[in-house]
């Protein structure tokens, strides 16, 4: 439920184009960044605090400096 309610608010861009749909579909090569609102990157800043300890599935890149 979380992740729909950055979706839905706009927290979330997908190459570069803000999205509100929770059920996109992504592409091969899609970058999925963080909106630059304070409160976005808060958001999801905190989260990533909380689940360090999960691993990444091999299929994906994370760069936690630009939260993309």
């Amino acid at each position: 439920p979380g992740a729909r309610q950055l979706v839905n608010h706009r927290h979330i861009s997908i190459n570069n184009d803000i999205v509100d749909i929770p059920s996109y579909n992504c592409e091969p090569g899609d970058i999925i960044t963080i909106g630059n609102k304070q409160k976005s990157q808060s958001i999801v800043t905190k989260n990533i605090n909380s689940f360090q300890k999960l691993k990444i599935p091999s299929h994906l890149t994370f760069d936690s400096t630009q939260l993309r």
